[in-house]
């Protein structure tokens, strides 16, 4: 000791009250003793705990403890998003008590959407988000109109075997009555075909944000007899993973922040061993500048290879709104949206909000060659709370390119 100078003495002492924060603060802590749950009538116990983590017993509860909560459960849209959270703490130990009220999960969706010219597209869509009151996810649906008709059904696990692994299933079958047009609306193809998809895949989150997904998917294309173009059929098997992030805020009727996924598939063909790749990227992020406003910026694009059935189809609910719905085709393309919307009216039941946007991209296909296209449009939409998609829309987009207006509106799940 008698050898140490004064330095040495201050550095010691640092590192003793560095080795002794952790534990200070541990002493500090407020650990969570016990969860009571109250308002449950269809939804077990054990699934709304196994929803709300890491919030736990023996966890530690902290000032972000009723929001984890809070947007954990809105997340799913199986309860009412009027949650109430009381909380005792008693020296260092914290009595959470929830009192939340699930929903009629069982519920048909309509589905219509028109748009101009002669797009149109009815059904139904059932779906039970709550099956047994375990958070397992039925659907089937049944859809038809100017491109044919299809017969839907799904299944989703979001704890598999009681992990974090979320399992999905589903199975489509159809008949599809397709036109593809040019750029300048004018015929470019048309087929009719029967069609036949299966698909498994798994999810796994890396993170809270971050989740790897794997599905493998089987499809079946038999081009009809008196079909007007001459395509090959498809019978091919295929494996598809994809990368996604996902940092959401639930602020009814709207999401806000960031999502964004990058997937590759590879395909074989049973016949003749053709092989095809794809790949697709999503990006958006959203925000509110002011009470109930919201921006949003999108941009979406993909690449490949694939046989006509399978490209990308443009326009309308699934691409841009300043392109016929349904009736664009392509193989390469990249989109980009900035939306506005602005609250009308706010009431109980949600919001009615007007927008406006502007698109800008391009795309190009086996039968157009590459294609630029922008030019803005304003729409009408209706949010019903904790919904957070459009349950209708109505959408005018101007495409400045060829100076055509585009009409499309939509009723259930329109976008």
């Amino acid at each position: 000791m008698k050898g140490k100078t004064k330095k040495q003495y201050i550095i010691t002492i640092m590192c003793i009250l560095l080795y002794s924060m952790p534990l200070f603060a541990q002493e500090n802590a407020v650990v969570i003793k016990e969860i009571t749950l109250s308002g449950l009538k269809r939804t077990k116990d054990e699934v709304l705990l196994q929803i709300i983590e890491p919030v736990k017993v023996g966890g530690l509860y902290t000032d972000e403890t009723k929001e984890i909560i809070i947007q954990n459960l809105r997340e799913t849209g199986i309860f009412v998003p009027d949650i109430e959270i009381s909380t005792d703490v008693i020296g260092s130990d914290a009595f959470i008590t929830i009192l939340v009220r699930d929903k009629w999960t069982l519920i048909p969706i309509p589905i219509f959407s028109i748009s101009k010219g002669e797009s149109w597209n009815a059904g139904v869509l059932t779906i039970e988000n709550n099956f047994l009151g375990y958070y397992k996810t039925l659907g089937l649906g049944f859809f038809f109109g100017s491109q044919g008709w299809t017969l839907l059904s799904f299944y989703s696990d979001p704890y598999f075997l009681q992990s974090d692994f979320t399992l999905t299933a589903s199975l489509a079958a159809g008949f599809d009555e397709v036109t593809d047009l040019n750029v300048d609306e004018t015929l470019a193809r048309e087929y009719e075909a029967d069609k036949l998809g299966l698909s498994l895949g798994i999810e796994y989150p890396l993170t809270k944000r971050l989740s790897l997904s794997g599905t493998i998917e089987y499809d079946l294309w038999i081009l009809r007899n008196d079909s007007p173009s001459i395509i090959p059929d498809i019978n091919s098997m295929g494996i598809k993973s994809q990368i996604g992030w996902k940092d959401v805020y639930y602020d009814i009727p709207y999401e806000k922040g960031l999502t964004a996924q990058f997937s590759a598939s590879a395909n074989w063909e049973f016949t003749g061993q053709t092989f095809y790749p794809v790949i697709s990227s999503d990006f958006q992020w959203s925000f509110s500048p002011w009470f109930k406003h919201l921006i949003s910026l999108k941009a979406v694009g993909g690449w490949g290879r694939m046989p006509v059935q399978k490209q990308f189809r443009l326009g309308g609910l699934d691409g841009s709104r300043v392109l016929p719905m349904d009736k664009v085709a392509a193989d390469e393309y990249g989109t980009s949206t900035i939306v506005y919307n602005i609250p009308l009216w706010i009431f109980k039941a949600g919001t009615i909000s007007s927008k406006v946007f502007y698109e800008a991209g391009y795309f190009k296909s086996d039968v157009t060659e590459r294609t630029f296209f922008h030019g803005p449009g304003i729409g009408l939409e209706f949010f019903i709370n904790n919904l957070a998609i459009p349950a209708v829309g109505l959408n005018l987009g101007w495409n400045l390119v060829t100076g055509e207006m585009q009409f499309s509106a939509g009723i259930g799940m329109s976008r």
